[in-house]
């Protein structure tokens, strides 16, 4: 196994442009800032660098860890800072669902469903072909994986000395995001859902905790789940309707055919 993906890591020079290269260079900077400031953040919240470096490894989830530091640090409960990490990163659901179609199915889907975070399938999907996608998939991933903890235990030294928001690197991500997935927004389909999402998610924002707001964009997919459905509910019935027509079609014939034959002999 350790030679599949060993292939799979060395063949990416094959195969990817450097556009991706630049692209995954610019996100893996901006990475390094934002995890020096949840280091820093953390340990001014009185976390220890072991409990810091535990949480960025294993979640590997910037939003999800600043709102789980955040819950600790204004005095809640253990668990409620657990559920709402889960709760902000609920949204890789989606990123699963468009990771699907190009990741292996077999062991390697371990390694994909870990690293599987909006800057991964931002990048993947900038490209065309499962093979290409998924080797910018693991090139992205490994970045971050190293970036995302290395930068924390750094800010964590550091103390608060960094401050990312001021340096306006909470502006960046999106940026870049939108840049990588402007493509995708070509299709009518896809841009109309995007769309909703974001009023959805504008909407909500002011009346949510903080970190939630994006979150209810995936209602979109509840909308898109409701039409599917009734679209394969209709066909249905009108199938059962015409059978059922058929049926006492046939049975009228049938009858009608047996008196017909009873009375011509007279």
């Amino acid at each position: 196994m350790g030679s599949v993906f060993r292939t799979d890591v060395w063949s990416i020079e094959r195969v990817l442009p450097g556009s991706t290269y630049r692209a995954v260079a610019i996100i893996t900077v901006t990475i390094l800032a934002v995890a020096l400031s949840y280091g820093a953040i953390s340990a001014v919240s009185g976390f220890a660098w072991w409990q810091t470096l535990l949480l960025a490894v294993f979640a590997l989830g910037g939003a999800a860890e600043f709102t789980f530091v955040g819950v600790i640090a204004a005095g809640g409960a253990p668990l409620l800072a657990v559920l709402a990490g889960l709760l902000v990163n609920s949204r890789n659901f989606a990123f699963g669902m468009a990771a699907g179609p190009f990741v292996p199915q077999d062991w390697r889907a371990l390694i994909a469903a870990h690293w599987v975070n909006d800057e991964t399938i931002a990048v993947a999907r900038s490209l065309t072909g499962s093979r290409a996608r998924w080797r910018a998939f693991l090139l992205m991933g490994a970045a971050i994986a190293v970036t995302w903890p290395g930068g924390a235990m750094l800010g964590q030294w550091l103390g608060g000395v960094i401050d990312a928001d001021l340096l306006g690197l909470d502006a960046a991500f999106p940026i870049i995001l939108f840049c990588l997935i402007r493509g995708d927004l070509r299709s009518r389909s896809t841009l109309a859902l995007t769309l909703a999402g974001v009023i959805i998610s504008v909407v909500l924002t002011p009346f949510l905790p903080l970190g939630l707001g994006a979150v209810t964009s995936l209602t979109v997919f509840a909308l898109v789940a409701v039409g599917w459905l009734v679209r394969r509910a209709l066909p249905a019935r009108s199938g059962t309707a015409g059978s059922e027509m058929r049926r006492q079609t046939t049975s009228l014939q049938a009858t009608g055919g047996a008196g017909e034959t009873k009375e011509d002999p007279r």
